[in-house]
């Protein structure tokens, strides 16, 4: 995904995006949680908290089928009596019981009659319960038939509720047929939940199978100005299976297109699941170019999430003057979101090179949000310089309205 601003602590951080459902929340919260998964024009981003994705199906397995078609996992039908079934559901009178009724036989229900199983639970009562024994289903239903179950999610559901549908069937039609999956969705209207599955679809299909992703979007005209987030998506993706072969195709388009950020965001991908090995890679195969300079500070977002006192030791690897400043710059303004204290006292000791204004700015603030008087305590020790300028201008009337 396109990368965000640091404004929205929590969410996203300098790019950092992790794909999710949306759950019920308030209608301001909604608004921020849908931008979260909408496409924006492409600057770099990736995903965080997805796992490790299942390695790449070795060459003869039996569940291989053409290039960017895998057969939906085999599910043998359990025995209902579907008339029946319904029979007694129109007959039961107490909802609750007949919710129930319905519920210990839902598997073998979608299993027979997807469509109609569904259709029964968006005629129920809206409840916790309900929405999520629907959700259940529609992923029961997209194992089996993930453009049935497309199909139905676009005619029947809207809103949030439509956009985490999209995305959780996005990823199962990419392993049973990407190309299918990316075809149909580009048939739709343009919106934010059909990017937004579209992006997860590419990830997930790339995951398995890049070649043919990447192949697919090269080819395929209607993609249009998508293009270069679809890409991303897609290196995102390959960076989990097989992140060196991922990043070493990433630093070549890179360099063709002149886009250092797919390059950082290909080599992110790979650090949140192995930061020293990324790391390792990027200070092994490049020396320098603006490649390296964006990927450096990726990764030192990355250090101060997982471990600053490493990131710190990290910048020491770094080429003094402005790759290290850079770095040490997005370290502490990552670190300030989660200690405030901890990277206020770095920065003052910090003799490595020169920090930012808006990295010091970033450590000030949150100290201050973070801790009142613990941050006033730290101003008072501040040697006379540019930090306790610039604390105390941001602590002054204005600094505090903030």
């Amino acid at each position: 995904m396109p990368g965000y601003s640091n404004s929205v602590p929590g969410m996203f951080a300098s790019g950092l995006l992790q794909f999710r459902r949306i759950s019920a929340m308030k209608p301001s919260t909604q608004a921020i949680a849908a931008l979260a998964i909408a496409v924006i024009s492409g600057t770099g981003g990736y995903w965080i908290g997805r796992g490790q994705v299942a390695p790449v199906a070795a060459r003869g397995e039996t569940n291989a089928g053409p290039l960017g078609v895998k057969n939906a996992p085999e599910r043998s039908a359990p025995a209902i009596d579907l008339e029946g079934l319904r029979a007694r559901l129109d007959a039961e009178k107490n909802p609750l019981r007949r919710f129930k009724l319905a519920q210990q036989s839902m598997e073998a229900w979608v299993d027979r009659n997807p469509k109609g199983a569904l259709d029964w639970l968006l005629g129920q009562q809206p409840t916790e319960q309900r929405n999520e024994m629907m959700r259940i289903a529609l992923d029961q239903f997209a194992e089996n038939d993930a453009k049935g179950a497309a199909d139905w999610a676009v005619k029947n559901l809207s809103g949030i509720d439509l956009n985490n549908s999209l995305i959780a069937i996005a990823e199962s039609w990419a392993e049973q047929n990407g190309t299918e999956a990316a075809n149909w969705f580009l048939a739709l209207p343009q919106s934010q939940q059909r990017d937004a599955a579209i992006e997860n679809m590419l990830f997930a299909w790339a995951s398995t199978e890049p070649e043919a992703a990447l192949q697919y979007l090269k080819t395929n005209p209607a993609i249009g100005a998508l293009s270069p987030t679809l890409q991303r998506a897609a290196l995102a993706g390959w960076a989990k299976s097989d992140p060196q072969q991922a990043v070493t195709t990433s630093l070549a388009l890179s360099q063709a297109g002149k886009d250092p950020g797919l390059f950082a965001n290909t080599l992110a991908n790979w650090a949140t699941m192995d930061l020293q090995g990324s790391s390792d890679w990027l200070l092994a195969n490049l020396k320098g170019g603006d490649e390296r300079t964006a990927a450096v500070q990726e990764l030192a977002t990355i250090y101060a999430q997982q471990s600053p006192d490493s990131g710190v030791a990290w910048l020491e690897k770094l080429t003094a003057g402005s790759e290290r400043d850079a770095a040490a710059s997005s370290l502490v303004a990552g670190w300030a979101r989660t200690d405030a204290a901890a990277a206020a006292k770095w920065a003052t000791s910090q003799t490595l090179g020169t920090l930012s204004p808006d990295a010091t700015s970033a450590v000030i603030q949150n100290f201050m949000r973070e801790n009142p008087e613990a941050f006033e305590k730290w101003k008072a020790t501040l040697p006379e310089g540019p930090l306790k300028n610039q604390a105390g201008q941001l602590a002054g009337p204005e600094g505090q309205s903030d």
